[in-house]
């Protein structure tokens, strides 16, 4: 097992970026030579939100072959934080950092020289022109160069801290390409952002009390996976089925939130093993189709899809029989959505095939990242009774430059006469409903 094997889709999504002459065997030296420092002390790590901020943008570069420096204390974990093994954080992240991409580590040290250094709320660390304050609230994250005072991590409830986190991690791997040759405009795609903030606007909300709430996943893969990262460390109780018949390789690790080197069979299994005692976790290892499917039909009145086929997306579509969540990416893009009875649905939103050409699709972990968890923040509006508008039923974002107006894109879906599922909403065009 070597790293090159291992960022596969990662230097597949980076030759977007660089010429042709630079070779696979230099991107993968490129990303394993970077070295970050995360700060944290004390104070900052005795909430769960505090250590969820920190384990989040740890696994995030770690998956990118970054080398991560820990200067931080010895505290116990606050809540679950798969797929950390152990009671402990400095030492579960360790234990991590040897599971994961080879050749890549999470260390403790305090002394060595590091590109950049991301400081955690108002931690003490010295300022200059890389370091970075990882800030934020119970639904908001930022991130600021550290010459900008820090708030505390003083929140229990999480959505902000892993925000916050996924900020920092985009901004650690632009830092790291921008040393490779790019091709022209990529400089301007991989400049730091000075300040960058998101703000999921749900402070307030009450999820309710239906114990446990089911929900039907389809795809154990990334984008799924960081949902279920996000929903694992709520204060909430899941009923979950997870469909999905593809076994786990090594280039998985690159993206997969729940997924560690040494893990190994069907991709629903390690979902399932990864899932918090809360959690009742039911793996069904099968692609989902009408066909193949029939036995486990209802689908559950809540599901998340997390694949980019889009003929997936219909047949999905056409069995759900209340909320839909789709989750997707396309090289540096993301895309959400979700669809009620009545609304427009996933055939409306895309009717068309995109065809997919017949080989690893380019990922990186932060933009997989940032997919799972616009689409669970969906989820858990939906569920709290404070829906997005239909104004707001698809969010594009762009999360290379996130402090930029059109780096998110909020539309709402129309309802089409060609819809390819046959929705409600377009057979109302037609006069059929």
């Amino acid at each position: 097992m070597t790293a090159k094997e291992a960022l596969d889709r990662t230097v597949r999504l980076v030759r977007d970026a660089v010429p042709y002459d630079v070779s696979d065997d230099a991107i993968v030296e490129r990303l394993q030579s970077f070295r970050i420092r995360c700060i944290a002390d004390e104070a900052n790590l005795r909430t769960h939100a505090g250590q969820t901020a920190l384990v989040t943008l740890v696994s995030l570069a770690a998956r990118m072959g970054i080398q991560v420096f820990l200067d931080i204390p010895e505290v116990e974990l606050i809540g679950p934080q798969p797929p950390l093994r152990g009671t402990h954080l400095r030492t579960a992240l360790i234990d991590f950092g040897a599971d994961a991409v080879p050749g890549t580590a999470i260390t403790w040290d305090t002394e060595s020289v590091c590109d950049l250094v991301f400081a955690l709320g108002d931690a003490p660390a010295v300022p200059a022109p890389n370091v970075w304050r990882v800030t934020g609230t119970a639904w908001a994250g930022s991130i600021a160069y550290a010459i900008s005072a820090g708030r505390r991590w003083d929140a229990d409830w999480p959505i902000g801290a892993m925000t916050a986190a996924v900020l920092a991690a985009s901004e650690a791997f632009k830092a790291a390409v921008r040393a490779l040759p790019l091709r022209p405009v990529w400089g301007e795609f991989l400049a730091s952002c000075d300040f960058t903030t998101w703000d999921f606007e749900d402070d307030g909300l009450i999820l309710p009390e239906d114990d446990p709430l089911p929900l039907d996943i389809i795809s154990a893969g990334a984008i799924a996976q960081a949902a279920l990262f996000v929903l694992f460390r709520l204060p909430m109780r899941l009923a979950i089925r997870i469909f999905d018949a593809d076994t786990t390789e090594l280039s998985n690790i690159n993206r997969q939130m729940l997924f560690r080197r040494s893990d190994s069979g069907q991709k629903v299994d390690i979902v399932t093993r990864s899932a918090p005692a809360l959690h009742a976790c039911t793996p069904v290892p099968e692609h989902f189709s009408l066909a193949v499917s029939a036995p486990h039909l209802p689908l559950a009145r809540y599901v998340l899809v997390g694949v980019d086929d889009i003929p997936s997306r219909w047949e999905v579509q056409r069995a759900a029989q209340g909320w839909l969540g789709i989750g997707a990416t396309t090289h540096f893009e993301v895309s959400t959505s979700s669809h009620d009875l009545g609304q427009p649905c996933a055939g409306c939103l895309h009717p068309r095939d995109d065809f997919q050409p017949d080989a690893p699709i380019p990922t990186v972990s932060f933009v997989s990242f940032w997919a799972g968890l616009a689409l669970a923040v969906r989820f858990l509006r939906h569920i709290g009774g404070r829906p997005y508008a239909d104004q707001r039923q698809h969010l594009w974002l762009s999360p290379l430059q996130m402090n930029q107006r059109n780096a998110a894109l909020w539309r709402p879906a129309a309802k089409r006469r060609d819809c390819p599922v046959g929705c409600i909403a377009s057979k109302s065009l037609l006069g059929l409903t």
